[in-house]
């Protein structure tokens, strides 16, 4: 990918930097190499309108603007403060998501819809249902690009845990026997943990969903982590 000229504001409640400016800015611009890559997969042509779901305070959006300079932008998260960040700095509309997504008002006619990092704190039955829900908010040539935890999760947290061990035992358990493991955080009331998906599933998921198109799932496909999904908004039955 051509270099690009990226808005390195860091907003101090930031808490994805913790981790280094390297692998922050690192699995920022990667995020940007997966759209790119669903993009090359599609039809779409132009991209006028670029959904960040959520955003945080911007390790991917501030790539997102860079790669589509003249798109309109919109930052939805839970945490208000954080997406009113991107829209201040990067330029764009921020949108306060909800725990239940689909409760949310959404901006129509996207051409991207960039997911890190959500499905992979949610159980199956609303990970289904927002992925169904999202789809609807696709152009006809639009592309949703979200991101789970697959079989290298689950070896990396064989060294680096996710959870304490008996929690995470559960998340294990429900991936051996239906592919689709969770367990929610000890420290949180909310319902939001850890999830790990077989490939199988997710796929399984968009065949369900009525009016779109498998691009693609790539295992590892965001900063050599995260597996990816692509999915298109044209029709899988659309008449040649």
């Amino acid at each position: 990918m051509a270099e690009i000229v990226i808005n390195k504001t860091i907003d101090p409640l930031d808490h994805m930097y913790n981790t280094g400016a390297s692998w922050y800015f690192q699995v920022g611009e990667e995020g940007l190499r997966a759209v790119r890559r669903v993009l090359n997969l599609s039809d779409n042509c132009a991209v006028r309108k670029v959904l960040d779901l959520a955003c945080g305070h911007g390790r991917v959006a501030r790539y997102l603007r860079a790669g589509f300079p003249d798109a309109q932008l919109f930052y939805c998260d839970i945490d208000i403060q954080a997406a009113e960040f991107c829209a201040k700095t990067f330029g764009g509309k921020a949108i306060a998501s909800k725990e239940e997504l689909t409760q949310v008002s959404l901006p129509s006619d996207c051409d991207v819809i960039w997911v890190g990092s959500l499905f992979t704190h949610l159980d199956r039955n609303r990970t289904e249902r927002f992925l169904t829900y999202l789809c609807r908010f696709l152009a006809e040539e639009g592309v949703l690009v979200a991101t789970f935890h697959g079989a290298w999760s689950k070896q990396l947290a064989e060294t680096s845990p996710f959870m304490e061990p008996e929690r995470w035992a559960t998340v294990l358990e429900g991936y051996s026997v239906s592919g689709y493991g969770y367990r929610q955080y000890s420290h949180l009331k909310d319902d939001f943990g850890v999830s790990l998906s077989r490939p199988s599933v997710i796929v399984e998921m968009v065949e369900r969903i009525p009016g779109v198109r498998l691009l693609a799932y790539m295992e590892r496909g965001w900063g050599h982590n995260h597996d990816v999904l692509g999915v298109s908004g044209t029709d899988r039955l659309k008449p040649w």
